[in-house]
Order: C-alpha cells, then sequence, then structure tokens
C-alpha cells in the first residue's frame, strides 16, 4: 500500500527524508521543547522495536475469527517501522553533530529495560505496556498537532523536522485502536490497562526528561542556546502547557467506558495524512505545510 486509505484500513506509507539541511534546534523560540521532542526521538527506535515484536508475538494469539485484528497488526508494525526508519536518520544526524557524547549511555540504559522486558515480562505485560503508551499516542499527537499549527509562522522553524512528528503522530492517531483491540480480544483486564498507561507513560518520561536536561545543559554551556532566567521560564512554560494539555486527556483515558475509536481526529490530522500520502517525502510536506491549517 503506498498511499491511499481504502475501507478505513490503516495505510502504511514509505516516507523518504533528507535531514541534511535540518536543525538540532528546530523551534528556535523554545529550545526547551525541541529537545524534549528530540530526546523522545532518540529512544523511539528502541520503543517501537520493542512495539512491533509484542504485536508480532501477540497476533500469534488471537482468536481465529479475528482476521481483522490480524490484518491490523501487520499494518501497524509496517507503519511503526517506517517510524523507525525516519527517527534514526534524524537522530544520526543529532549523533553526527558531536553535541552531545553522553547519549550513547542514556540509550544503553533504556536498550537494557527492553531486553529485560523481552526476556523476563510474559505477552499480557508488553502488550498492556504497548497498549498504554497507544493509548497516549493520539493525545500526543493532538498535543503536538495544536502545537505545530502555531509554529508554522515562526521565523527560522525547520519545517523538515517539524513534518517528521506532524506526520508520525497523525498516524499515531490513526492506527489509535490497533493495541487496545489486541489487548481487549486477549485478556479485556481493566485495571492491565490502567497500568500499562502509567508504566509506558513513566518509562518513556523516565529517558527523555534526563536525556532532555542533558542536552540541554550541554547546548547552555556551549553557548548554542542562552540558559538562567529566560531558560528557565521557557522549559516551565514548555513543561506546563504539556501537562495542562496532556494530563487530563490521559485521566479522561483510564476511563472503564474508554475506547480510542470514538476519539476525533486533531485538527490538521487528515490533511497531514492526504499530503504524506501524495508526497511520501518529508521535504515535500513541509514545503506543503502551510496547506495542513
Amino acid at each position: 500500500m503506498s498511499g491511499s486509505k481504502v475501507d478505513g484500513e490503516l495505510v502504511v506509507r514509505k516516507i523518504e527524508a533528507d535531514f541534511s539541511e535540518a536543525k538540532i534546534n528546530w523551534l528556535p523560540s523554545d529550545p526547551e521543547l525541541a529537545q524534549f521532542w528530540n530526546a523522545v526521538s532518540i529512544g523511539l527506535p528502541m520503543l517501537e522495536g520493542h512495539l512491533i515484536r509484542a504485536l508480532a508475538r501477540a497476533k500469534k494469539h488471537l482468536p481465529a475469527e479475528r482476521e481483522d485484528l490480524f490484518a491490523d497488526c501487520e499494518l501497524f508494525c509496517q507503519q511503526e517501522a517506517n517510524h523507525t526508519k525516519a527517527h534514526l536518520k534524524f537522530n544520526e544526524k543529532v549523533a553526527e553533530s558531536g553535541f552531545y557524547p553522553e547519549i550513547d549511555t542514556h540509550l544503553s540504559r533504556l536498550k537494557a529495560d527492553y531486553v529485560r522486558y523481552d526476556k523476563e515480562m510474559d505477552l499480557r505485560f508488553c502488550m498492556h505496556y504497548a497498549e498504554g503508551f497507544e493509548t497516549v499516542g493520539p493525545i500526543l499527537a493532538e498535543y503536538f498537532l495544536v502545537q505545530a499549527n502555531r509554529r508554522l509562522t515562526e521565523k527560522d522553524v525547520d519545517l523538515v523536522t517539524l513534518s517528521l512528528w506532524r506526520w508520525h503522530l497523525s498516524e499515531e492517531y490513526e492506527h489509535r485502536c490497533c493495541a487496545f483491540n489486541v489487548v481487549e480480544a486477549l485478556y479485556g483486564s481493566y485495571w492491565g490497562r490502567v497500568h500499562g498507561i502509567v508504566k509506558a507513560m513513566s518509562h518513556l518520561l523516565g529517558f527523555a526528561i534526563p536525556l532532555s536536561e542533558y542536552m540541554l545543559r550541554q547546548d547552555v554551556e556551549a553557548g548554542r542556546i542562552d540558559g538562567g532566567i529566560r531558560g528557565r521560564w521557557r522549559k516551565f512554560r514548555s513543561y506546563m502547557g504539556m501537562t495542562t494539555f496532556i494530563v487530563p486527556r490521559v485521566l479522561r483515558a483510564f476511563s472503564p467506558w474508554y475506547n480510542p475509536i470514538n476519539l476525533k481526529p486533531p485538527k490538521g490530522c487528515d490533511e497531514v495524512l492526504e499530503i504524506a500520502s501524495q508526497t511520501l517525502s518529508l521535504n515535500k510536506m513541509a514545503e506543503r505545510a502551510y496547506e495542513t491549517v
């Protein structure tokens, strides 16, 4: 499948990307927010690898009559693999800068966690973790698309990197039901789902926040961004903005009646996915970014 949506199916978009001119600080007005998402990007290939392995295992245990879920698992894994490829290219840009020599130390701890999950945790744990992350996915999509639409007209914003996140998170909304439906088919456990949300969120933040803090310190020490009171104020504003937007929506997802099928698409999501399907290129998506507002 190369681009067009048929009968509600997930679409696998093999997106090309050239980050040669991309900026690590792709939001000059808010480097703290940019570095938080950069840190998330650095951890995503390992996280998405874990999700792919969990869904690949889970589909072998699905009831025979749930062929629809088997197909969704296949498409979900292909979408996540494409996200990984794109983020690896951006992460190479960050690594090649030489600005952050201790990134591998942070990554080694994350890798050890996923090795342990694969070896010591059963499929129930891994699928609830996957479903927990996928519950947060469309919430992050809504947050980021709202923020991205505000950033499009800012001076010196890097639209290619912005388009990476807009495409990725729009697909998180698109495949929001897959892990939820698989967990419901296999376990139907409310408390397991709640635990998965808490575990996935705390695990992701436990990696991304320390890494982004390290990267920001390196930037301040090298004079790439200003720190001090201005930096602390920007960070407070960014983190409070994310918290006040995301936390209430996560709490609503704790409801026993929650089902991601009922979530409305974030503003701009459909337009982003349509252009992604047409262009299959982040660079061309960047050129057409203003069409999605």
